[in-house]
């Protein structure tokens, strides 16, 4: 009770400490500056495409690759980059002569991600700032495009996935715990070392009962969320529940394997919180992992909130398939194989004790 709420503060103040920061975005540069005259006998060259990349580079809110606006594009659907930001080829030139009084429209393509308004609003920053530290206000307007068919999400749209994944971390821990301590504690289980089950068809019956449980949850949170408030499903609403069984099977493996270490419910009741809680904020549920300091970033990976995340944000709101998310599914069976060996072993342990 004292060393768990110093554990989680510390963790929370390591990775929330920061503003958004290191937002991936591509930038195609296409100008090819222009040379005014100044008088008779004079010019000078104007290059404000390079001055907005030089300026978006000195922004620690975004991190600046220089590719092709379709690479971009493309980069954007498939998460490596958040935005793409197009500067045509006659930007200084229609800009200059925009200054000095033609009535020239000019315009930058900004194609965005707007499923993370936290970085959405990041990366808009970045690129009004360095606007503005170059020609001043005014002038350009900004041509933003949405991925993923132009959905501009609302909060509630964006945070269901999260919602998801914390629910399935926390709840699905914290009752298989109970469940399992309680059957320690209460007697059960030393009756049950004298069935002919085996170690394995004992845990198939944990798991088995508990993710009923948890597609029961999942099931509540998509009933509430579809049918109340309107929340968007892109992807597959097959593949979005084979995803959460996955999920929450490893969970529940794990919380079989860690309720060997847990005395009594009490001790049960503590463990889960400690693993939910530093998940929420490692995993990207609150603030971006790329805004997160590089070694926490690391440690990010190995959370597996932090791959649930990715799966039930690519399904529900950017209408990936199993294709695109087949590195996330992948690291989740991994996850839940290894937890499920980890338990097996443990409970053999205790039966033949």
């Amino acid at each position: 009770m004292i060393v768990m709420p110093a554990v989680i503060m510390l963790i929370f103040g390591f990775a929330l400490g920061g503003q958004v920061k290191n937002v991936p975005i591509a930038v195609d540069n296409q100008d090819s500056g222009y040379n005014a005259a100044v008088g008779l006998n004079s010019t000078v060259t104007e290059h404000f495409g390079n001055s907005i990349v030089s300026t978006l580079k000195a922004d620690e809110r975004v991190s600046v690759t220089l590719t092709s606006f379709a690479s971009g594009k493309t980069g954007v659907d498939n998460g490596t980059y958040y935005a793409a930001i197009q500067i045509p080829l006659n930007f200084s030139q229609n800009l200059f002569l925009k200054i000095g009084g033609q009535n020239l429209n000019e315009s930058i393509p900004l194609f965005i991600d707007g499923t993370k308004p936290t970085i959405e609003v990041s990366v808009l920053g970045a690129v009004q700032s360095s606007f503005q530290s170059v020609f001043g206000t005014g002038g350009v307007v900004l041509d933003k495009q949405f991925a993923f068919s132009g959905a501009e999400y609302s909060g509630l749209d964006v945070s269901i996935p999260s919602v998801m994944a914390f629910v399935l971390t926390f709840l699905v821990l914290l009752i298989s715990l109970i469940i399992v301590s309680r059957e320690t504690t209460s007697g059960i289980l030393p009756r049950l070392y004298t069935t002919p089950l085996s170690a394995i068809e004992r845990l198939l019956g944990y798991a088995l009962a508990l993710l009923l449980l948890g597609i029961v949850m999942v099931s509540v949170i998509l009933i509430i969320g579809v049918g109340i408030f309107g929340v968007v499903v892109h992807g597959s609403i097959f593949l979005l529940f084979f995803g959460a069984v996955l999920y929450a099977l490893a969970h529940v493996f794990l919380a079989v394997f860690l309720s060997n270490f847990a005395r009594n419910e009490l001790q049960a009741v503590q463990i889960a919180p400690l693993i939910a809680l530093p998940s929420m904020a490692l995993s990207g549920m609150l603030i971006p992992v790329s805004s997160f300091p590089s070694w926490v970033q690391t440690v990010a990976k190995f959370i597996p909130m932090y791959y649930g995340n990715r799966i039930f944000e690519g399904i529900m709101l950017k209408g990936y398939g199993i294709g695109s998310l087949l590195p996330e599914f992948l690291v989740i069976s991994t996850v839940a194989l290894i937890f499920f060996i980890l338990a097996v072993t443990t409970v053999k342990d205790r039966i033949t004790a």
